[in-house]
């Protein structure tokens, strides 16, 4: 197993996700709508560099966006005028036929890693609030919830944890 900077796959896993997530009435942003999962939405959004994946066994386990800053969230709800240096992370998404295998986990372990060769002490995050099992997966991988916004039709939560060395 290793984890590499794929685009192609990254995407690719995404879409396949968003599909799953639509079935299953799991979410209605535009962040998650399958016709927005290809490279022309997404690099609107993320450079090509912040693109991971997870590969095992020859297969795309997870995926996920790291970036430097507040591109596809605002946390100025959380932090009013005082914005905190962070590895933010977006789109994390692990293949259902790897679900409940620990690859989320593996994906925060990575990012704090990447964070910290940026000399960045905080992840963040967003979800859905009306996915209690998906908040739940953040709280149980150590991250705090730091409240809860409302953004258009939908609340969002945002969640936070510490890096150290």
């Amino acid at each position: 197993m290793n984890i590499v900077n794929d685009t192609d796959r990254a995407i690719k896993l995404m879409y396949e996700v968003s599909l799953w997530m639509k079935e299953n009435d799991l979410d209605h942003s535009k962040w998650w709508k399958p016709t927005n999962m290809n490279q022309k939405f997404m690099f609107k959004h993320a450079e090509p560099n912040e693109f991971f994946v997870v590969i095992k066994d020859g297969k795309t386990a997870a995926s996920v966006i790291l970036q430097n800053n507040e591109r596809n969230q605002s946390w100025k709800f959380i932090d009013k005028n005082n914005p905190k240096p962070a590895l933010y992370i977006h789109w994390l998404t692990v293949n259902r036929e790897f679900a409940g295998q620990g690859f989320s986990k593996i994906l925060i372990e990575f990012a704090s890693k990447e964070a910290l060769k940026k000399n960045l002490k905080l992840l963040r995050l967003d979800t859905d609030a009306d996915q209690p099992k998906l908040m739940n997966v953040y709280k149980n991988l150590g991250f705090e919830l730091m409240g809860i916004g409302q953004e258009g039709d939908h609340k969002t939560a945002y969640y936070q944890k510490s890096v150290t060395a």
